[in-house]
């Protein structure tokens, strides 16, 4: 720890004394925080200038990460507010202790007798279970609350669809015999077993990356932040040449400007030095580089001079959608005219990144591909945000999303990245009963866009040294 603090954060954790959790040392630098629902692992590490804490939390329902960051330890004040906010989010992790299941058939009325018995032979077997029934029709609706969803057999045209929409869930259809016998512990069994292998896969799955190499030869940290109404996660990279030097995924249940700061003074206690800071995230970023609407600063902020005032670095703010398919067209150098639109998941406006002659199209005050200033008052069979909730309503919000600006730049490609419309053959269709067949472009669906983003950022930074040296 360097001389000027002097802060025992090890010892002021050890002497909490606290009933809501266990709190056992197993090593000078690792403390683990114990509940009946997960568990929170405390790590320092000594490096020649300080102390870097990492804090990650694993919840016991399904092992699954539900809260990483590490920091410098230079601010007592800040290194309290993170153990109380890691604190926090592991004992909400009671309020999902729950495995939620949710059935679902054509009317729901078949499976509510069945959620029902399920229910009670789950109570008979001390398992944290607990089943509800609705309408195929309200499924991507109701999900949010759910870890699994388990469809009738009649309705088992949907298993495919579901599953690439819903990524993140475990997505069964009940068997047929089990179903028509309403045999509620082999049904259980058979959950129980698809559980284990599902969240075993889940833990080995790794973020693709984009084949696109960019080489340079000075050394670039690319953060990405993406938020969704779960969580932040913030994406961060450290890469010279073509080699990783560093890379990790924050997640928290929200952030602020204070995450950014942990990510880049511990890159630098870790390495000594970067050359310059690459930031992609949502909000528009005016002509003047002050970022705006973003959540967690109301009023715009100028975080580049900011930043740069703090490192002495040259900072690159990005929208992340511009970031995206900056990312998309280095690994597609054939097409000069690109949209790179979002989607996510129940949000009734998404967003777009687009690139007219090889040029990232950014418009006046950064105002390009901002959809929501047009989307609401676009005609729709319904309201926008029961649309995104079904997949023919969700087809229609990203065709008519898609509509004006593929007549004003006329693209060679389109990337979608939007779990409720996966399949671009729909997209395709949809938009070829507006413009003739002979001017639509190439689509490509976009699981993850992190990747992008990063390669997208990155590249911001590389153009800044090529014009600037």
């Amino acid at each position: 720890m360097s001389k000027e603090f002097n802060f025992d954060f090890k010892t002021w954790i050890l002497e909490h004394d606290i009933n809501d959790y266990e709190i056992k040392p197993e090593n000078e630098n690792n403390i683990k925080l114990v509940t009946e629902y997960g568990e929170a692992t405390v790590n320092f590490t000594t490096v020649e200038e300080g102390t870097i804490v990492e804090f990650s939390i694993v919840s016991k329902k399904d092992d699954s990460v539900k809260f990483y960051l590490h920091f410098e330890l230079n601010d007592e004040d800040h290194a309290k507010q993170l153990y109380d906010e890691m604190v926090e989010t592991l004992l909400n992790l009671k309020n999902e202790k729950t495995i939620q299941i949710l059935l679902s058939c054509s009317s729901g009325l078949t499976t509510s007798m069945f959620a029902e018995n399920l229910n009670s032979v789950a109570e008979m077997l001390g398992l944290d279970y607990h089943f509800n029934a609705v309408s195929y029709l309200s499924i991507y609706e109701e999900v949010d609350k759910y870890d699994v969803v388990l469809i009738a057999p009649q309705i088992g045209y949907m298993l495919n669809r579901l599953k690439e929409s819903l990524t993140e869930k475990l997505v069964l259809q009940i068997p047929t015999a089990v179903f028509a016998s309403y045999d509620a512990l082999s049904a259980i069994q058979f959950i129980q077993s698809e559980l284990e292998a599902f969240n075993t896969n889940k833990k080995k799955k790794k973020t693709e990356e984009c084949s696109h190499c960019i080489e340079y030869h000075k050394r670039i940290l690319s953060i990405v932040i993406s938020l969704n109404k779960a969580q932040a996660k913030i994406f961060y990279r450290l890469k010279e040449k073509c080699e990783i030097i560093d890379s990790h995924l924050i997640i928290k249940p929200s952030m602020n400007i204070y995450d950014l700061y942990d990510i880049i003074d511990t890159i630098l206690l870790k390495y000594s030095y970067v050359d310059i800071i690459g930031i992609a995230t949502p909000g528009i970023i005016s002509d003047d580089n002050k970022l705006k609407n973003l959540t967690y600063k109301e009023e715009a902020f100028d975080i580049k001079k900011e930043f740069e005032k703090k490192y002495n670095l040259p900072v690159i703010l990005c929208n992340n959608a511009n970031a995206a398919v900056l990312g998309f067209s280095l690994d597609h150098p054939d097409y000069s005219d690109i949209i790179y639109h979002s989607q996510q998941f129940g949000f009734g406006v998404g967003g777009q990144g687009i690139i007219v002659n090889k040029k990232l199209l950014l418009g006046k005050n950064g105002v390009a591909g901002e959809l929501k200033y047009f989307i609401k008052r676009m005609q729709f069979s319904d309201n926008l945000h029961k649309l995104v909730l079904n997949e023919q309503g969700a087809v229609e919000v990203v065709t008519k999303s898609l509509l004006p600006t593929i007549c004003t730049i006329g693209p060679e490609a389109i990337a979608i990245c939007s779990p409720m419309t996966p399949n671009m053959d729909e997209i395709k269709n949809k938009i070829s009963s507006f413009i003739p067949e002979e001017f639509l472009p190439k689509f490509y669906y976009i699981k993850d866009a992190s990747s992008y983003m990063l390669n997208g950022i990155t590249q911001l930074c590389v153009d800044y040294f090529d014009k600037n040296e």
